[in-house]
């Protein structure tokens, strides 16, 4: 004679819901951690959008009082000052024929 009983344990649970809500909730934390970076990479580029506009005012600044440096007026005038004579004919330009003819 063959004794069948009946399941022990009164409570059977599915796995596929329990991994299911696991993943769900892997899912919300990933989001999350995505939103807070993307949400912190758009401060950054605010901030570094700031610096480089406070650079590029500081640069054109520089590039202002280097154009009024080499500006011909005011060299002009540190010419007169230094009792500078402009030079006719320079030197330096003229090529050397018999250099030339020597080969």
């Amino acid at each position: 004679m063959t004794i069948i009983e009946p399941n022990k344990t009164k409570y059977s649970y599915n796995s596929s819901p329990l991994l299911l809500s696991f993943a769900l909730v892997g899912l919300v934390l990933l989001n999350i951690y995505i939103y807070n970076e993307n949400v912190g990479l758009k401060h950054s580029i605010s901030d570094n959008s700031k610096n480089l506009q406070v650079l590029q005012l500081a640069n054109a600044d520089f590039k202002n009082q280097l154009y009024k440096i080499t500006d011909l007026s005011s060299l002009n005038g540190i010419v007169k000052t230094n009792g500078l004579v402009k030079e006719t004919k320079p030197k330096y330009f003229e090529k050397s024929s018999e250099a030339l003819a020597v080969n």
